[in-house]
């Protein structure tokens, strides 16, 4: 696991969690749309190109620095905190 530690202050609102173990690759992509278009999408586009809405445009997302998709203000913390999102990083900070 990623030490979470890196995600304060980043925008991310904390929630209780349940449910059964799952890892970064046990979803569904039909099942990962679903639920982006659900809960993220009022928030985030994600094509390219799209513009940014209260949160940034996520096109591109996976392999890049967090804090880096231009014309967005991200919080000091979130510029600064050196992740790198992949699967894991990315599944620790949605859980």
């Amino acid at each position: 696991r990623v030490d979470t530690s890196a995600f304060r202050g980043m925008g991310k609102k904390e929630k209780g969690g349940g449910g059964g173990a799952v890892s970064p690759d046990s979803g569904s992509s039909d099942a990962g749309a679903k639920l982006f278009k659900a809960k993220c999408a009022t928030c985030h586009t994600a094509n390219d190109g799209g513009p940014n809405k209260q949160g940034p445009n996520l096109w591109g997302v996976m392999g890049r620095q967090s804090g880096q998709v231009a014309g967005f203000k991200y919080t000091a913390a979130n510029v600064n905190s050196g992740i790198i999102w992949s699967n894991q990083t990315m599944f620790d900070y949605l859980a």
